[in-house]
């Protein structure tokens, strides 16, 4: 029922984001006698449908005896062979690369969320030093943690932060998302309501000392926009479609709208996302259609995404082959998933109009997080920042304004992670006709 309230509520994850856990005690099949057992959200799950079936049941003990097997960051894939090993019961549901995360706190409940407000903070060139002020404004203690992929290191990394700050309430992960525990259900849940509330009033406080948005509007929103949509479309499927066929979505909301028509929109979109879970439907980055509506027609458009297609796909076979491994997965599709365009929004594409949809959600997320993050701007951007958790490593990081982006070698290394792809194995075959239309005529005289 937790799961279920948090999941439904777009402020705080997204389709298929976060994770919720629960520890408790339960009659080991084998012994009768009560053991520890860690229920946690099984890879691929979403919270706002996820039933009791969804939840990995893992021996909490098991998990704490493999930090004894722990060979170091370099190895910690090799953790995730173990967690079936660690399984409860009968379960079978496949443990996702966040259950150490969970095991690892000493708390009976734990939320971990990727909330648009959380990440605004977690993305901020000043992130860390605006925590601080958030704490003290709001009498909380929230933890920050530097940049660290999710993972085995990740979880005794934030089992460190709590032990060496006893008093801890929650943890902003950099770049990442919100952690926040509570001794019952219903504790856990309001605290992160709380938690997430609080943010909100403290960036939006922020946002509207600021102003306007994303360095002010260049491209005004068209009257005529979904009429130029619609004529546009056919020509920017068919040219992402040279790999796949997709179905498209069309946001065309106040936010997509101000984004895209904003004088940042072309460097933000460059950078793309920053949270994992973000720019695994986003891919790294969307296409940016160089297109002044107040000048060019349709025609000129449609011959802006022919050669805008060509140039996202060589830039992103670059960057898959710039980072790739012999251990990496095959590059999937070099067609971008999202498209912004000045002055009609945003348009998002996917095997399904469901995905497509979700696929544009999650950038309307990535474009709350970026508007966080430019009002919580108060100076020049310098070195460390406080995402990386070295400060040789801070260079690796790619800002612009306050908005920090995660390294193009961390991004590879997530969306091309051979435990992501093992995910996508697993995920149903398509049907025969899927992404196809089948058009049935007939002779004069009937069929």
């Amino acid at each position: 029922y937790r799961s279920n309230l948090l999941g439904t509520d777009l402020r705080i994850t997204n389709f298929g984001g976060g994770n919720t856990s629960s520890k408790m005690d339960l009659p080991d099949p084998f012994t009768g006698r009560s053991v520890r057992v860690l229920a946690v959200k099984g890879s691929g799950g979403d919270l706002g449908s996820i039933a009791e079936s969804g939840f990995a049941l893992l021996y909490r003990d098991r998990l704490e005896q493999l930090k004894d097997l722990y060979r170091g960051e370099r190895y910690e894939d090799e953790m995730v062979r173990y967690y079936p090993l660690s399984a409860f019961g009968e379960s079978r549901v496949a443990a996702s690369i966040d259950t150490p995360l969970h095991a690892f706190l000493p708390f009976d409940h734990v939320d971990h969320l990727h909330p648009d407000w959380a990440i605004a903070l977690a993305a901020s060139a000043n992130g860390k030093q605006k925590l601080e002020e958030f704490n003290e404004e709001f009498d909380r203690k929230i933890v920050w943690v530097p940049w660290q992929r999710p993972g085995f290191e990740l979880a005794l990394l934030i089992e460190r932060a709590v032990k060496d700050n006893p008093e801890a309430e929650g943890l902003i992960l950099g770049g990442h998302g919100l952690f926040t525990w509570g001794t019952t259900q219903r504790d856990c849940y309001l605290h992160s309501i709380h938690t997430i509330d609080q943010m909100g009033e403290f960036i939006l406080r922020h946002q509207s000392k600021k102003g306007s948005l994303f360095g002010g509007a260049l491209h005004a929103p068209l009257k005529d926009r979904k009429n130029i949509s619609t004529q546009i479309l056919p020509a920017l499927r068919g040219a992402l479609s040279s790999n796949r066929r997709v179905v498209a979505h069309y946001a065309d909301d106040e936010d997509a709208l101000t984004y895209a028509g904003s004088r940042w929109a072309k460097e933000l979109s460059a950078l793309g996302t920053s949270c994992p879970d973000h720019f695994l439907r986003t891919r790294v980055c969307p296409m940016f259609l160089s297109w002044d509506p107040a000048k060019d027609d349709i025609n000129a458009l449609k011959n802006r995404i022919q050669s805008d297609v060509v140039d996202y796909r060589s830039a992103y076979k670059k960057y898959y082959e710039e980072w790739a491994t012999n251990d990496s997965p095959k590059l999937r599709d070099s067609n971008p998933s999202v498209v912004v365009v000045p002055g009609l929004g945003l348009l998002g594409f996917g095997r399904n109009k469901k995905e497509a949809r979700i696929t544009t959600e999650f950038f309307i997320n990535a474009i709350h997080v970026m508007a966080g993050a430019n009002a919580l701007e108060d100076g020049e951007v310098s070195h460390p920042l406080p995402q990386a958790r070295r400060d040789e490593q801070s260079q690796r990081f790619t800002h612009f304004h306050n908005y920090v982006a995660l390294p193009r070698s961390e991004a590879f290394r997530i969306e091309y992670w051979a435990l992501e792809e093992a995910k996508l194995q697993r995920m149903p075959a398509e049907a025969e006709f899927s992404r196809k239309i089948a058009l049935v005529i007939g002779g004069g005289s009937g069929i």
